[in-house]
């Protein structure tokens, strides 16, 4: 080859390499400035942030926004909006959810708030956190790589983050989504709110529920004691590790349809068994408040206040963020003097609750089995 022939190569192939380059770093750049999924930094500028996608989301934004209260829990959290609890406890307040709800996940999201909090000498006042009955008797190990959560949003490891950067749904989807949403007026207060188009109804319910043919056997109370002390042991660690805290737990009020579903399939009195020894533990801790509205009857007998037997309306929520906001309450307060006295009340209220609600929708043929 040439003289001539190496030059007119050599030229070419860094005309090839810029053509490529050029391209790459467009890309680079508006990931790293719009950032939708709050990898790198809060939203820039004027841009509100549109939180719909908490799989990607959440993790950013504990790392990276402004606030000193965290709202924790699983999908029966979501639809609440921030701004109720921002007024109600004088806070800024930002949601940690996973819509499964294990405990070791939520821990281990409380514990990213609190430690991106501390990197910037900064405490959390405040935290709102959903104990779901199924979550307590769940395995105590985080379920994020297993479910198929973006790791690589996850982990602290800067060379995997080629995935997000160079990703052409989060370029041609994800950004325009969010400058479509900012154009339009989103409420990041009512981030990952799912409630708009939901059928809340009694017909919706039953939709949802199919009904075990032949009771199982009721299993011991104890059927998952391992599993739960475990799980105890991951809220008293994160309780324990910041005394600064104030922390409110509340187990939310799931149907009468739910009842009859943990009756028949043999669960519920390890349900119980679990509240009982969870809360307890909790509840040795000076900055624990426990609060539980799994028998406030008016909200589980009436199904127009639910979409399946779990997942309850907004106002279901705002009705408990004010009644936690209330210190004179007493009738969903539970103290370390009255555990006891609340599971039972739970297990009378739920087995008459079979009864007097569930049977009269049998009678009439509403209920369909499986």
């Amino acid at each position: 080859m040439t003289v001539k022939e190496t030059l007119t190569t050599s030229y070419f192939v860094k005309i090839l390499t810029a053509a490529a380059l050029v391209p790459a770093i467009l890309v680079l750049l508006l990931v790293l400035i719009f950032d939708p999924f709050y990898h790198y930094h809060k939203p820039v500028g004027s841009l509100q942030p549109v939180l719909t996608e908490k799989e990607y989301q959440v993790v950013g934004t504990l790392r990276h926004f402004d606030y000193d209260a965290v709202l924790v829990g699983s999908s029966v959290v979501e639809n609440n909006d921030n701004s109720w609890f921002d007024a109600l406890f004088d806070c800024h307040t930002i949601k940690a959810v996973r819509s499964y709800g294990g405990i070791a996940d939520l821990c281990w999201l409380a514990e990213e708030a609190f430690a991106a909090r501390g990197k910037k000498g900064q405490q959390i006042g405040q935290v709102f956190f959903n104990l779901d009955p199924t979550a307590l008797i769940a395995a105590p190990e985080t379920t994020f790589a297993a479910s198929g959560c973006p790791m690589y949003l996850y982990d602290h490891n800067p060379l995997n983050d080629v995935s997000y950067i160079f990703n052409k749904t989060v370029l041609f989807e994800k950004i325009p989504y969010l400058l479509a949403q900012n154009a339009s007026g989103y409420n990041p207060d009512l981030s990952y709110n799912w409630a708009e188009g939901k059928d809340f109804s009694q017909s919706g319910v039953l939709e949802h529920y199919f009904r075990l043919t032949q009771p199982e056997e009721m299993l011991p109370e104890d059927a998952f004691d391992e599993n739960i002390r475990a799980n105890a042991s991951l809220l008293s660690a994160l309780v324990s590790a910041h005394p600064e805290t104030t922390f409110r737990f509340f187990l939310p009020p799931y149907s009468v349809i739910w009842w009859d579903d943990a009756t028949r399939s043999g669960e519920k009195e390890a349900f119980l068994y679990a509240q009982e020894v969870i809360v307890s533990e909790l509840l040795q801790y000076d900055n624990v408040m426990v609060f539980d509205f799994q028998c406030d009857e008016e909200i589980v007998s009436d199904l127009n206040n639910y979409m399946d037997p779990i997942h309850f309306t907004p106002a279901v929520n705002a009705f408990m963020a004010q009644i936690m906001a209330d210190g004179q309450d007493t009738a969903h307060r539970v103290t370390a003097d009255n555990v006891r006295v609340w599971k039972q009340r739970t297990a009378d209220l739920s087995t008459r609750w079979l009864e007097q609600y569930i049977e009269p929708l049998d009678d009439e043929g509403l209920i369909r089995y499986r």
